[in-house]
């Protein structure tokens, strides 16, 4: 089966510009998921050339966020837009990220304790590792996908 990169990510996820973080996402399957960013001059996030470390972070939430709303998109579910980031552990950054650089994020799915799920989130530009870390989120309306 062909994989392809989800664009229209406002289908998916509630964020919107300029908040909005992420340009594109692929589901790999039910515990990882992947999507691109590109940061440009002026972005929110970008201060004197660099894209702060919280920003990242922020692209890791919303990479979950797609992978559950791009679940309710093709299930034809309404999406009750109810989740949120509840908890960063451990999260390392190693590499500034500057402006007009792309970076892949990559979520995996740990674990699952009810309403919250546990994350790890990996942030490359090209083959090397910007951030490393942990999230938990609570997202109570959907199933484990």
């Amino acid at each position: 089966m062909k994989k392809a990169i989800f664009k229209n990510i406002t289908q998916i996820i509630p964020h919107r510009d300029p908040m909005l973080m992420i340009d594109s996402y692929e589901k790999i399957d039910n515990d990882n998921a992947l999507s691109e960013k590109t940061f440009q001059k002026g972005d929110y996030g970008c201060e004197n050339g660099v894209v702060i470390d919280s920003i990242l972070i922020e692209c890791v939430a919303q990479t979950i966020a797609a992978h559950y709303g791009y679940q309710s998109l093709i299930k034809k579910e309404k999406s009750s837009g109810i989740g949120m980031l509840v908890s960063v552990d451990t999260f390392n950054f190693y590499h500034l990220v500057l402006e007009k650089s792309k970076i892949n994020i990559f979520i995996s799915k740990t674990d699952r304790i009810g309403a919250f799920k546990l994350f790890k989130g990996e942030i490359r530009m090209k083959d090397k590792l910007v951030a490393a870390g942990n999230i938990k989120v609570f997202n109570p309306e959907k199933e484990d996908v």
